[in-house]
Parts: structure tokens; sequence; C-alpha cells
């Protein structure tokens, strides 16, 4: 139910901001506004409370977002709609929609330290070479890899990590 919700959400507003030619807006907006959420999980309980009326509901979205766009308006309708609680799998549908009409790929890196911004870079470059796409690089740390890197695009995953490599010996010696 929760695909079916996303899916069918942003691709109202998708479409919505496609006649409007709003798209890179939006997608800004939307995001914004995501992160809001995520950092504000009881906001999204009280916009979800069926004890308080759609007009309180409002009345405190206007005093948070003091906004009158196109994802204003959506927030408001999802909210109405009792569907706020959706809203990061609304974004993130919505965010693949906008990726694949910009040629933009979506990729993670699991490091065990932070990248230096001359290595992100460069990996960057040659990620986006070899995918033919625009990159848009989320980078995670963890120390239990040991070293190397793990990058995960769509299904996909190339795991260059030491513990990767550890594992893999030793599943060969199990073989043997």
């Amino acid at each position: 139910m929760t695909g079916d919700v996303g899916k069918l959400y942003s691709t109202a507003l998708f479409e919505l901001s496609g006649e409007e030619n709003t798209f890179d807006e939006v997608h800004s907006l939307l995001n914004e506004y995501n992160d809001i959420f995520k950092d504000n999980p009881d906001f999204v309980k009280f916009l979800s409370s069926p004890g308080i009326t759609f007009e309180e509901k409002h009345e405190v979205l206007l005093k948070v977002f003091n906004d009158d766009s196109m994802v204003f308006d959506f927030i408001c309708l999802v909210t109405e709609k009792g569907r706020i609680s959706y809203i990061d799998r609304i974004t993130s549908e919505f965010n693949k929609l906008y990726y694949e009409r910009n040629n933009i790929a979506e990729m993670t890196v699991t490091t065990s330290t932070a990248l230096k911004p001359e290595l992100k870079e460069k990996l960057i470059s040659k990620l986006e070479e070899k995918s033919g796409k625009k990159v848009r690089l989320i980078e995670r740390v963890d120390p239990d890899i040991l070293g190397g890197l793990i990058i995960r695009y769509g299904n996909s995953e190339i795991d260059n990590s030491v513990k990767g490599k550890l594992e893999a010996v030793a599943e060969q010696l199990k073989l043997q």
C-alpha cells in the first residue's frame, strides 16, 4: 500500500510540475519540506492526528512554512487526505521520476572514513564516465568495512571493501 500511495501522489505532483514547468523548484522544495518532516516526527504525528481539524493543521502549516508554492498546496492536500505519514515515500518516488527525467544516477558510496573532497570529485567523475549519467553521490561512513569502498546503484553493488574481500576469502576456504 505504501508504494502505491507514494507512486500515486508523486506521479500526480510530477505531472503537475511538468505542466507548470517547475520540476527543479518542486524537487528542491519538496526535499526541503521532507527534511523538516524527517527531523520532526512529532510534527507528522500532529498532522496525522484525526482529533485535530484540517483548519487547525492548515494554520500550523502556514506558520511553519509561510509559503504559497505548489509544494505547499500539495502538502496541505496530502495532510487533508490523511496521507502526510507517506511524505517520505512520496518524496522518494518523486525523486526517482525527477532523476530519470534529468539523467541523474543516485549512487551510494560507503567508506570506512569520510572521503576527502578531491577524492570524492574524482570518484564522481569516474562514475559519471562509466554510467553516462550525472551522478548524485550519497556518502556513508561505516568503520566496519575496514577500508576500500562499497558502491550501490539501484540493485547493483560493487564491494571493494577490505571486509568484503576477507569474507570472500573465508568463503573460498570453506569450499575447499
